[in-house]
């Protein structure tokens, strides 16, 4: 990794340009129902997992082969008992042209419990960079999220790297749905699914960030639980 230059974000430009933000593929009946379901979570006092519930069995992981190659495996967060990722939002630092830039810095699940619409929400997120901000909330029309792809920027040599660009997940109802999202990059391949309940938890790998004249890539993969 190297110092970035103007020309390194010259040639970027000609890379994939990203999906618009939030779309989501649902027959209009399914949709139509989610939202309702959503709208009824709306309002509800959001409280963050922060590890407190990082025990919680759960029965697979689920990864995917092209994450980027810098950082480390950082710590895991997990829903609640009884509670599934039912939608998510990201961290990202916008696009900035000749500056260091690092895209996609945080994941964060939405987690609700089965079969209740009383209940809090609870937030699960793992460890975060520190560039960017976080996006709305993108959620299933129905059902929990249960499988996933990641679109990463492979590595650029002496040019800017920015490694994990965007992430789209699978519902247990069969709709795909994908919010904000990096510009570079390409999409892999999908996750093994969850074969029972949800996503439950993530962890995420981090590129710690460095100083002014090292490349910052942020998040660089993922991997979340499958819990019944």
């Amino acid at each position: 990794m190297g110092y970035k230059g103007q020309s390194a974000e010259t040639s970027a430009v000609a890379h994939t340009t990203s999906s618009s933000c939030y779309k989501m593929q649902a027959i209009p009946i399914l949709l139509l129902v989610g939202l309702a379901y959503v709208s009824s979570v709306f309002g509800k006092r959001e409280i963050s997992a922060n590890g407190t519930f990082s025990n919680r069995k759960y029965y697979s992981s689920i990864n995917v082969t092209n994450g980027g190659p810098w950082g480390t495996w950082t710590w895991i967060d997990m829903c609640p008992e009884h509670f599934y990722a039912m939608g998510y939002s990201v961290k990202m630092e916008e696009y900035g042209g000749a500056s260091d830039d690092t895209a996609l810095n945080g994941i964060r699940l939405f987690c609700i419990k089965i079969n209740s619409t009383s209940s809090a929400v609870y937030t699960v997120e793992s460890d975060s960079g520190k560039f960017g901000q976080w996006s709305g909330i993108t959620w299933c029309p129905t059902g929990f999220l249960t499988a996933f792809q990641l679109k990463v920027e492979v590595p650029q040599g002496i040019l800017d790297d920015t490694a994990a660009n965007s992430i789209k997940f699978r519902c247990s109802s069969g709709a795909i749905i994908e919010g904000t999202g990096g510009s570079f990059g390409d999409y892999g391949g999908w996750s093994n699914a969850c074969t029972r309940g949800g996503i439950c938890g993530i962890e995420t790998k981090q590129d710690p960030y460095h100083n002014a004249f090292i490349d910052d890539t942020a998040l660089n993969d993922v991997r979340f639980f499958c819990c019944d």
